[in-house]
């Protein structure tokens, strides 16, 4: 007979004591791995909507600018030196500004060729006949004749009227009206000198103002 009892193992409690200890820290490193992973996620969200938003900020500004260069290529085309609607206001101009005055003019505004004394515009200018006999205020000047505007000459000759200041068909006066380094200015002529024509700007205050307010107009 056993009288005393055999010693309990100590063995188990210490083994499970570990297994706990083991699954706790699993269950601890988990959840830690799974907080890091749930900020890193947010931080690359952030990142990547920030970089969204400045992408819209960026395609925005670029559109922006896109709309102004846009209107700023608009408003040179509604603004030109001179064209077709500018012609036509110039005749009507004229056909104001020769009754004020109680003289007939013809025009290259009306699509006429103005003749003064046996020379013909704007034929004279385009084929060179008045090359050289030219004279702004008794200085040989060189005009070509751009009735679009759209020449790099100093003086752009935009058009021409001839008109007659006595009912004998003597006393004939030409106007030039021209561009000159993107100015308007009226240059008027009433004397020949053989081939030769000589012009002074015009001291007439309302065709001067006339044209350069049709010159400027949009």
């Amino acid at each position: 007979m056993r009288g005393k009892h055999a010693p309990r193992s100590t063995r188990w409690p210490i083994i499970i004591l570990v297994i706990i200890a083991v699954i706790l820290a699993t269950i601890i490193y988990g959840a830690s791995s799974r907080n890091r992973t749930t900020k890193n996620q947010t931080t690359v969200s952030k990142k990547t909507s920030h970089s969204s938003i400045s992408s819209s900020s960026s395609v925005k500004s670029s559109s922006t600018s896109s709309l102004s260069q846009s209107s700023s290529s608009s408003d040179v085309k509604l603004k030109s030196a001179w064209n077709t609607t500018k012609n036509k206001q110039l005749s009507a101009f004229m056909s104001q500004w020769q009754t004020e005055m109680n003289q007939t003019y013809s025009g290259t505004y009306d699509g006429q060729k103005p003749d003064y004394y046996g020379i013909s515009f704007p034929t004279a200018l385009e084929n060179g006949r008045l090359s050289g006999h030219i004279k702004f205020d008794n200085q040989n000047t060189t005009v070509e004749w751009s009735p679009n505007a759209n020449s790099s000459a100093k003086n752009q000759v935009l058009a021409v009227a001839v008109g007659q200041t006595s009912s004998n068909g003597y006393n004939r006066i030409l106007y030039l009206f021209i561009a000159q380094e993107k100015q308007p200015k009226v240059y008027v002529s009433q004397t020949t000198n053989g081939e030769d024509l000589y012009f002074t700007e015009t001291q007439n205050t309302a065709l001067k103002d006339g044209f350069s307010q049709i010159y400027n107009s949009n």
